[in-house]
């Protein structure tokens, strides 16, 4: 049964004026108060309305609690947000805007008006895309969405543990490009995808445009992205893509690039290549890839695919086409050597150790919070369907999992890093080309292109896949 408070407050008192916000009198503070030591939020929809629907905004009313301070903001709107949670779960995020802008965060963050309240509700331990804030700032990204913990009340009822956190958008301290010419960009799959977008042609992969918008985003600028992604597409399937002047490179930024992939593979994230956010300024011809987002299924926590011992780029998951896209990246000597160097780069660094203090952190961050969550949410049952399904009485027992992950799959990822670089085969010039036998007489392995279909014989110039090992083909 879910904890109710009594709110003395009628409804009515909402105001229909442009007040923004005002910290509340001493007598109406005491009847919003604040349940632990993270803030607490209570949102008040108008006429009480159930918000039912992730596409339209319902008005309510925003009252933050914190240290003795109750203020509370007026004309905000909210509505639901997220895809297949948004669906499958009982504990729903969502997204609030705001009259005028906030800082939610502090003052070393966006001051914005849109805002997310994140459930984590797939996420035992609650702090993975926290935690993932914490990766991205110790990697160098430009970006990724942070974090503050909040209680959360919906129209008097307790909802659980929340998480504060930024929209991705063009927005100062965000993704920080100009809002009318500037391009960001999300890689999305049949369940996500969202006009405006465009499907590419040569790996089918769609690109969900979320700059620019609505009347900024002109036939002229639609037409000169998608003229962005054939380029960019054709020069990674071309046989001149290794080339650093007329190849895939010359369409992104190398550094973002790598930092961007190397810091999926750590996440072990199932949704990685399902979502895939990159962006880049008007007059720029590179693209930056980036933020990190939607965590909650990361670091091993999908029932989908284990990644503890697994990477990424090689999954063979259905509805990802960028697979094909890194798995042709591989056998790039540049990439390979530069995912390998920026890796043990981390690695010696301290990243390891980083990580595991944030967890131990972020744990006492949460620690009064999760345990009023977990008196309403079971902490030992499924959820979400795409959770993994390995529970534990108690929440540090998804916190000692999450730390043997980190333990387990970054020296992992060192091995599999330099296997891949080891075993791949780099020159487009080689000539001739033999099928490897199995070991077994009068057999060969099967041959594959890359896009799994069987290859009698190898025509043309090309990339191809036998026994897990990449062979490129030279006609020359």
């Amino acid at each position: 049964m879910k904890q109710r408070i009594s709110l003395t407050l009628a409804l009515s008192f909402v105001l229909t004026g442009s007040v923004l916000s005002q910290n509340l009198s001493m007598s109406d503070s005491e009847n919003y108060q604040q349940l632990t030591d993270v803030p607490t939020v209570y949102v008040e929809t108008e006429n009480r309305q159930a918000i039912t629907s992730k596409e339209d905004y319902i008005r309510c009313t925003f009252i933050y609690v914190d240290a003795g301070q109750t203020t509370r903001y007026e004309n905000t709107q909210i509505r639901g947000r997220g895809n297949s949670s948004w669906w499958n779960c009982d504990k729903k995020s969502y997204r609030v805007k705001f009259e005028k802008k906030q800082r939610l965060l502090g003052d070393n963050f966006a001051n914005a008006k849109n805002w997310t309240l994140l459930a984590n509700h797939g996420d035992k331990t609650m702090i993975r895309n926290a935690l993932t804030y914490d990766l991205g700032r110790f990697m160098g990204m430009k970006f990724c969405p942070a974090a503050k913990f909040v209680d959360l009340y919906v129209n008097g009822t307790y909802g659980g543990t929340y998480q504060i956190s930024d929209q991705v958008q063009v927005h100062n301290k965000r993704v920080e490009i100009d809002e009318n010419n500037g391009w960001l960009l999300e890689v999305a799959n049949e369940n996500s995808k969202e006009d405006p977008y465009i499907t590419s042609s040569r790996y089918g992969i769609i690109y969900n445009i979320k700059n620019p918008k609505d009347e900024t985003l002109t036939l002229d600028k639609r037409i000169a992205i998608g003229k962005w992604i054939s380029g960019f597409e054709n020069a990674v399937s071309s046989d001149d893509y290794m080339n650093p002047q007329t190849g895939y490179r010359a369409f992104i930024d190398e550094q973002d690039f790598v930092n961007w992939y190397v810091a999926a593979e750590l996440t072990g994230n199932i949704d990685a290549l399902y979502s895939i956010y990159m962006y880049k300024d008007a007059g720029e011809q590179k693209m930056h890839f980036g933020p990190l987002w939607d965590l909650d299924l990361g670091y091993d926590n999908s029932c989908e695919r284990s990644l503890l011992r697994n990477m990424e780029a090689f999954l063979g998951l259905a509805n990802r086409p960028f697979e094909a896209v890194l798995q042709r990246l591989w056998l790039d000597l540049w990439f390979a050597r530069s995912c390998n160097n920026r890796l043990n780069q981390l690695v010696a660094d301290g990243l390891q150790q980083f990580l595991l203090d944030r967890i131990d952190s972020l744990r006492s961050v949460v620690w009064q919070t999760q345990a009023q969550n977990f008196r309403v949410w079971p902490i030992d049952k499924q959820v979400y369907d795409w959770e993994k399904h390995s529970y534990y009485p108690t929440y540090d027992g998804y916190i000692t999992e999450l730390k043997n992950f980190i333990r387990i799959h970054i020296p992992y990822l060192q091995q599999a890093f330099a296997q891949q670089l080891s075993t791949g085969i780099y020159s487009p010039c080689l000539r001739g080309f033999a099928i490897p036998a199995t070991g077994r007489p009068g057999r060969v392995e099967p041959l594959y292109d890359l896009h799994g279909r069987a290859v009698k014989k190898p025509t043309g110039r090309g990339v191809f896949i036998s026994n897990r090992k990449k062979y490129i083909h030279s006609s020359r």
